[in-house]
């Protein structure tokens, strides 16, 4: 099944929400075709699943997300479950809306140990109809068997599969959602396709999957954001005041960074002097989009566009000339939109949620709480003065 095209109506009918259920398993597939759990896939595709098994994606459907069906509308949580739990047979864990003779019995057939984790599968981007869809081979294809003997009826070809649109159903707001400050709420796609990134033909897929890996990093991996990123900075000495000028510049990322609005970027600069260990900050800024918890408006868009940067300029004159050293420290904050949102939420419906749902929210609100880390420290130290 073969057929290396792109098809404009494929990614369309691909992402066409709802997923229709997965539906019965040919009769002449094993026991192990059959079977749509990740860790099944997994002993043909074991890279794949011990990537994607450590991946955001795995973790679509975490305490964090589930703790929100409560305030959310009926509709509001199933549109939300199109991205986080894209198949119906997964969105019946969640939902009871969803349980119906059609989907419980596609369930049975297709996960017959049970669904241990709802969230982005395997299946929930390669398999429709019990048709396998997949990128391009590595390999000729005029070299790969396609006689039934090939695993599930081996599987159809789709260019899209390494294309940046494949991404976009899940990653870019809709036309008619919120905007704020006239910008969607994501809008990475867009950054994407206005990027020097696009016009050089670098997908998605290079960055965040690089060699097919399905780790899909992102600004949570300490590494991944550091080769993204080059600081540069400058401290000047003249006449006891410094100057300091300081760069941050986007080189590897091709949206906006951060590109979503919950993360946030800190730059501090610290003094520290000779007769004191402890730093004093001088100054502080951030990078990222500052909305407020209601979603309802903007305070400050600072991200970085590709191949731009953010800079600092400022001087500091000490009452003493004490100076030992200088500090430059940025700090990434990834879910700082997400704890300002749930330190709210816990607040104000305390007594309104049912103890399942603030046993979730405060799991996650730990979780996320932990999850800052200190990207870059860079010294300055004050040359040293010679006896005369």
């Amino acid at each position: 099944m073969f057929v290396s095209c792109s098809d404009s109506s494929f990614l369309q009918s691909h992402w066409n929400h709802p997923i229709p259920e997965l539906g019965t398993p040919p009769s002449h597939f094993s026991t192990l075709e059959k079977n749509l759990n990740p860790r099944a896939c997994g002993t043909c595709h074991q890279n794949q699943f011990q990537n994607w098994e450590k991946s955001f994606h795995a973790k679509s459907a975490s305490p964090g997300f589930l703790w929100q069906k409560e305030i959310f509308t009926q509709e509001e949580y199933k549109s939300c479950l199109n991205c986080h739990s894209p198949l119906a047979e997964t969105k019946l864990e969640i939902d009871s809306n969803f349980q119906t003779p059609e989907i419980i019995s596609s369930k049975s057939h297709n996960f017959p140990d049970g669904i241990d984790n709802p969230s982005i599968l395997c299946a929930s981007c390669h398999i429709r109809n019990q048709i396998r869809f997949g990128p391009p081979p590595r390999t000729n294809v005029t070299k790969i068997k396609t006689s039934g003997s090939m695993s599930h009826n081996s599987y159809v070809v789709k260019e899209e599969f390494e294309s940046s649109e494949f991404c976009k159903s899940c990653h870019e707001s809709k036309e008619t959602g919120v905007r704020l400050s006239g910008k969607r709420l994501m809008e990475v796609y867009t950054e994407w396709e206005r990027s020097p990134f696009a016009k050089q033909g670098i997908q998605c897929q290079n960055c965040h999957m690089p060699d097919r890996e399905h780790s899909w990093k992102g600004i949570h991996d300490k590494t991944f954001v550091q080769n993204s990123l080059k600081p540069i900075w400058e401290v000047k000495e003249q006449n006891g005041q410094y100057q300091i000028q300081a760069e941050l510049k986007n080189i590897g990322v091709g949206h906006n960074f951060p590109t979503y609005l919950v993360p946030k970027v800190y730059l501090r600069f610290y003094v520290i002097f000779k007769n004191k260990k402890l730093p004093i900050l001088l100054e502080e800024s951030v990078v990222g989009r500052v909305v407020n918890t209601d979603l309802t408006e903007e305070y400050l868009d600072t991200r970085i566009k590709p191949n731009e940067s953010h800079k600092v300029r400022f001087n500091y004159e000490p009452k003493e000339n004490l100076v030992s050293e200088m500090i430059w420290e940025i700090e990434v904050d990834p879910d700082e939109q997400y704890v300002r949102s749930f330190e709210e939420q816990l607040k104000t419906k305390a007594t309104t949620l049912t103890t399942d749902a603030k046993k979730l929210l405060q799991e996650s609100l730990s979780e996320k709480k932990n999850s800052r880390y200190i990207l870059f420290t860079l010294n300055w130290k004050a040359p040293v003065s010679l006896p005369k």
